[in-house]
């Protein structure tokens, strides 16, 4: 709760001083857990009772449950079981409704994991799971020895159980990799319409379609990569193992290539892989939904795009009213008038913010931005204690997101109240000159956090050592 204080106190600070009360009070940002372990998505009951993922940390690797990282050269990422569902009551009371659920992890930050990522109920009332996965889904059932991963299971509340398996999304992208390239899976988020799932997979690349009765994937679509010509790609100062490989020859399902330019770099961690990497998932109001992209490494900024997909998983990437321009998006919703917010995890590229396996060096502020029907956009929370958030649903005039979304121990969930100041939700003035005042306040709430911690632990190293 401590963060939570240091954050609204340097926010509220740094605005009035500008502009005073009433563009302070343009939107106010609430905590309503906090302490998680990698917290993902979430919904309410009939009662206004929140139910939410946490992906858990991962563990310690030393019973060999690990494999190697898609996204984290060098680091393994090792299964335990930290993964929970929790129950957040309307008066703040926490508890833990289905514990000890399989979880993969960098190793041993416990950074980026994968395993409990949405909760859903249906039209009649029944709940369901989404487990990612995050890593080759071969070697799910044999290395890691986690046959949950991957998975859509319908569970029930009461005993804390998983009861039924609907679909089998890691068993389908082996044996099928319907997106042609490497075989990566981890369903990431999804909705239910009429008694059906629809379930983006950033590590498939596709968007799968379950009915929730029959269960199985009834229908698959992969999303069209993301074209980047390399010399436009911007990299990491340092220079890693590994040659920068070729892009793929053109096609249809290919993208443009081009020679490095003179003093670029020529070594890097990643292969280029020009993947979409869907990571969000909203009902849209014609009845379809809108996706959202986070976009592949090294995660170029303004790229990002939106996509509109009917029933039958028909993509049309959306290029008017606001449809792309955006960086690593991972949350999308609407409101009552039509407006839509999506949110960008953080918003440059994540390597020039957070070390593998999970250092923060940088500014992770995350954003939601406002699109208006027509296209209008205007930021409605920058930074100000979000950060590196995924997830983003709308309700009675609110956003609820997950905060620090990709950090054991420090995860939250939040609520960010658009109507505070008056009877219509008012966007947080931006000008250029007071924006680097607002990411050092952001910044300076992470890091002294950050420095309380790494205190308390060389503490507990020098108690060890003097006992010694």
């Amino acid at each position: 709760m401590k963060f939570k204080s240091i954050a609204l106190t340097l926010f509220t600070a740094s605005v009035a001083s500008i502009f005073g009360t009433t563009a302070a009070q343009a939107a106010s940002l609430s905590v309503l857990a906090d302490g998680l372990d990698n917290p993902r998505n979430f919904d309410w009951d009939k009662n206004g009772n929140i139910y939410l993922t946490t992906s858990g940390r991962g563990g310690d690797g030393e019973d060999g449950r690990c494999i190697p990282s898609p996204s984290a050269q060098f680091i393994p990422l090792c299964a335990g079981s930290t993964g929970t569902l929790i129950k957040i009551t309307p008066d703040g009371k926490q508890e833990t409704v289905i514990p000890d659920l399989t979880s993969i992890a960098l190793t041993p930050f416990g950074e980026q994991a994968a395993g409990p990522a949405d909760f859903k109920f249906d039209n009649k009332g029944t709940p369901y799971l989404l487990m990612g996965l995050a890593g080759n889904p071969a070697e799910r059932d044999t290395t890691l020895k986690s046959p949950t991963l991957g998975k859509l299971w319908e569970v029930d509340l009461e005993t804390g159980s998983l009861i039924r398996e609907v679909a089998d999304y890691g068993q389908y992208e082996s044996d099928f990799n319907p997106d042609g390239s490497d075989l990566i899976g981890n369903p990431y988020a999804m909705t239910i319409k009429d008694n059906t799932a629809y379930v983006v997979d950033g590590g498939a690349n596709v968007i799968w379609k379950t009915p929730l009765d029959e269960g199985g994937v009834e229908n698959v679509a992969a999303f069209p990569i993301l074209p980047i010509d390399q010399s436009l790609l911007e990299f990491p100062s340092f220079e890693p193992e590994g040659e920068i490989p070729d892009a793929p020859p053109q096609g249809d399902n290919q993208a443009p290539s081009a020679p490095p330019s003179e003093g670029e770099a020529t070594s890097q961690d990643f292969p280029i892989t020009f993947q979409s990497v869907p990571t969000g998932i909203t009902e849209s109001p014609d009845g379809g939904f809108t996706v959202a992209e986070y976009s592949y490494f090294p995660y170029p900024e303004g790229r990002a795009r939106l996509y509109s997909v009917d029933e039958d998983l028909n993509i049309e990437e959306t290029i008017t009213n606001g449809g792309n321009g955006f960086t690593q998006l991972t949350g999308t919703a609407y409101d009552e008038s039509g407006n839509l917010y999506v949110l960008q995890h953080m918003n440059t590229s994540e390597w020039k913010n957070i070390l593998q396996g999970g250092e923060v060096i940088g500014d992770i502020s995350s954003s939601i931005i406002k699109v208006s029907p027509d296209g209008t956009r205007e930021t409605i929370w920058n930074g100000n204690g979000l950060e590196a958030a995924s997830g983003l649903t709308y309700r009675d005039g609110a956003l609820y997101t997950a905060n620090r979304a990709r950090l054991a121990e420090t995860g939250q969930l939040v609520k960010i109240d658009l109507h505070k100041g008056g009877d219509k939700p008012k966007s947080v003035p931006e000008p250029a000159s007071i924006l680097g005042l607002l990411v050092v306040a952001g910044a300076g709430a992470a890091l002294g956090s950050k420095r309380k911690r790494q205190e308390q632990k060389l503490e507990e190293i020098l108690d060890k050592v003097e006992v010694l």
